[in-house]
C-alpha cells in the first residue's frame, strides 16, 4: 500500500495527477516539467504529437506505415496509448523504448493482449475502450489469483473447510529439482509414473524420427500451466527415447530464470476445477493445470509470496469508488482517466 501511495504522490508532484496510474515517472524529465507549466507546444514523448485544438495525438510506425491511435486530452494519455500499442505491434521486450517504465499493473498488459489480435488491440485503443477492458481483465485475474492461492494452501494441507467452494485444486504430484533440471540442459525430467498418470498421453514406443531432435524425440505436445499469479506457462512435453525420459523442454528454461529456481527447490503440480457458472480468464478452461514452487532455504521450504494481489485489490476498490462518485458526470475514472 505504501508503494502505491508513493507512486500517486510522485504523480501529483510531477504535474501528471490526471494521467494513467503508474505513469508517475516518465522517461523525459524535461517534458514532465513543461507539462506541469502548461507551456509546451510540443512533446518529446515518443509517438505523441500536439493537435491544433490543444489535444494530443498518438501514432506508431510498423512495417513502414503509420498507424494512427487517436486523439487524447493529455500528452501523458497519448504516450500511454503508444506504449500499449507498441507491445502488440512491435512485440514485448522488457528493454524496448517506452515512454513510461513498467510497473505492477502494466506488466500484465502483454498477457491481456495475448488474448486479442493486433487489430482488436488497436481498435480498443482507438475507441478508448482499452483501459476499461484491461481493467476488467485485471479484476477477473485478481479473483482467480485469490481463489488459486486459497485452494493451493488448502490442497497442500489437505483441508477444505473455509475455502472458496467456487474453486478447487487437487495436488497431482511434486518433484525436487536436481542440478540437471536447473542446469544448461534446459529440460525438466518428469518421473514416468507421474507422466503417464497425470500428463497428456505421448507414446514411448514409436520409432525415432529420421531427423529427430537431440535425445530422439518421438512424440511431443504443448502443455499449459498457470502459476499463482495466473500467468500461463507453455512447455513442450516430449519423450526422449535415448534416455527413456519424459521431459519438459521449450519454455522450461524461461520458467527457471523467471522463478529463480535452484537445486532442491520443489515444484508442485495441481489440477484446478472451476464451475461453469464462474467466469475464468480469456482462453482458460474450467479445468486447468497449475504449477507452484516451494523454495528450499536453510530454515526449510517456503512458498512464494503473491506480490501482485494487493495492487489489483486496490484497483478494484478504486474502480468501485470512482464509479459511484462519477456516475452523475458520465462514465467513471480508471487509473485517473475518465472512461465514457
Amino acid at each position: 500500500m505504501d508503494s502505491l501511495n508513493e507512486t500517486k504522490n510522485k504523480a501529483e508532484t510531477s504535474g501528471l495527477s490526471n494521467s494513467v496510474l503508474c505513469l508517475a515517472t516518465p522517461m523525459d524529465t524535461t517534458t514532465r516539467s513543461a507539462l506541469s507549466n502548461n507551456t509546451a507546444p510540443t512533446t518529446k514523448y515518443k509517438g505523441v504529437v500536439q493537435q491544433p485544438n490543444g489535444h494530443w495525438g498518438a501514432q506508431i510506425y510498423a512495417e513502414h506505415r503509420r498507424i494512427w491511435l487517436g486523439t487524447f486530452k493529455s500528452a501523458a494519455e497519448a504516450a500511454a496509448a503508444y506504449d500499449s500499442a507498441s507491445i502488440k505491434v512491435r512485440g514485448y521486450d522488457a528493454n524496448s523504448h517506452r515512454n513510461f517504465p513498467w510497473c505492477e499493473i502494466t506488466t500484465h498488459e502483454p498477457d491481456f493482449q495475448a488474448n486479442h489480435t493486433t487489430e482488436a488491440v488497436l481498435n480498443m485503443i482507438k475507441d478508448s475502450s482499452y483501459q476499461q477492458k484491461f481493467g476488467e481483465y485485471l479484476i477477473r485475474r485478481s479473483q482467480m489469483v485469490s481463489f488459486a492461492n486459497n485452494n493451493i494452501v488448502a490442497a497442500a494441507s489437505k483441508q477444505s473447510r473455509g475455502v472458496e467452494e467456487a474453486f478447487s485444486c487437487t495436488q497431482l504430484f511434486s518433484k525436487e529439482l536436481t542440478p540437471s533440471d536447473v542446469g544448461k540442459l534446459n529440460r525438466l525430467v518428469i518421473p514416468k509414473k507421474h507422466a503417464v498418470k497425470h500428463l497428456p498421453f505421448i507414446s514411448d514406443q514409436q520409432k525415432e524420427r529420421e531427423e529427430g531432435e537431440m535425445g530422439g524425440v518421438v512424440d511431443d505436445v504443448e502443455v499449459v500451466f498457470y502459476d499463482r499469479a495466473m500467468r500461463p506457462w507453455t512447455f513442450r512435453y516430449c519423450y526422449w527415447r535415448s534416455s527413456q525420459s519424459f521431459v519438459f523442454t521449450r519454455g522450461w528454461n524461461g520458467f527457471v530464470k523467471e522463478k529463480s529456481l535452484k537445486e532442491k527447490d520443489v515444484i508442485v503440480f495441481y489440477r484446478c476445477d472451476v464451475p461453469t457458472n464462474v467466469k475464468t480468464l480469456h482462453g482458460q478452461s474450467n479445468s486447468f493445470l497449475m504449477i507452484d514452487v516451494d523454495y528450499f532455504t536453510d530454515k526449510g521450504y517456503v512458498t512464494p509470496k503473491e506480490v501482485d494481489t494487493m495492487v489489483h485489490n486496490v484497483f478494484e476498490e478504486e474502480m468501485k469508488t470512482e464509479t459511484k462518485s462519477e456516475v452523475n458526470k458520465g462514465g467513471f475514472m480508471l487509473f485517473g482517466v475518465r472512461i465514457q
